[in-house]
């Protein structure tokens, strides 16, 4: 099977709401569920086919399935999350062993895949409270084969890199300043948010498509122009349900 156009994707458990309500944050279900919705429809409209693993509801948070594994090149590296979220990995790895050869991490390592950000030539994993230096290392030798440099960014007032700032293509880098030195960053072409739009740096660019977060006018101006100039279509979706359990575009599908 042909996995370059797939996107792995997991609905919302009933268990999300209940979840986030012992944290005094309030989940409108049948809100979030047509936001879902509206994303797989605009992973549809990128060209992508979408495989929809089934939703589990001891997991509250599996809907964010990003954070399961790393796939590259016909490997999938199985990651190892928060003790809540232990789990949610086994049902997205028993896909992709259909198609992909399966590599765990060591038993000291701590890895989310919202901490892993590829660009064109090198990998950047950010060292957060989700992914620790034995994981960033367990990365590396999983990237090893492809010859990809891993590189990674201290990631201390966000929950992940991806969190701080995403891959736009076309040698660009899109970062909230205020969350992520941009200093460990090795590309040329940096673009900021808008001040007090810390939610807008994670975007999903997926081909000659770009989905970015709705309620973010400054930094929409600049990927608007940013698209314009490269025959992009902008999909720009409400993800209000999502970013309440600091969740966003990229952490709700594992894109192949």
């Amino acid at each position: 099977m042909d996995t370059s156009n797939i996107a792995l994707i997991r609905r919302p458990p009933r268990s999300y709401r209940d979840f986030y309500l012992r944290h005094e944050i309030e989940i409108d279900l049948t809100l979030a569920d047509r936001q879902h919705a509206g994303y797989v429809d605009a992973l549809r409209a990128a060209g992508l086919d979408i495989h929809a693993i089934p939703p589990d509801e001891r997991f509250a948070d599996s809907v964010f399935i990003e954070d399961t594994a790393v796939v590259w090149q016909g490997r999938a590296l199985r990651t190892r999350m928060a003790p809540h979220r232990e789990g949610e990995q086994d049902a997205v790895i028993d896909h992709l062993r259909q198609t992909h050869e399966i590599v765990t991490l060591p038993p000291t390592a701590t890895l989310d895949g919202g901490d892993v950000l590829h660009t064109e030539d090198i990998t950047y994993v950010g060292r957060s409270s989700r992914t620790n230096g034995a994981g960033a290392g367990a990365l590396r030798d999983f990237l090893g084969p492809a010859k990809r440099r891993v590189v990674e960014v201290p990631v201390d007032r966000c929950l992940h890199l991806k969190s701080a700032a995403t891959w736009l293509g076309d040698e660009t880098l899109l970062v909230a300043h205020e969350l992520v030195d941009v200093s460990y960053f090795e590309i040329e072409r940096v673009l900021f948010t808008a001040e007090g739009e810390e939610k807008a740096p994670n975007t999903l660019r997926i081909g000659s498509h770009l989905l970015l977060l709705a309620g973010n006018p400054g930094s929409a101006a600049t990927l608007w122009e940013f698209a314009q100039y490269r025959d992009l279509t902008l999909h720009t979706l409400a993800m209000s349900e999502f970013e309440k359990g600091d969740g966003s575009l990229t952490c709700l599908s594992i894109v192949m």
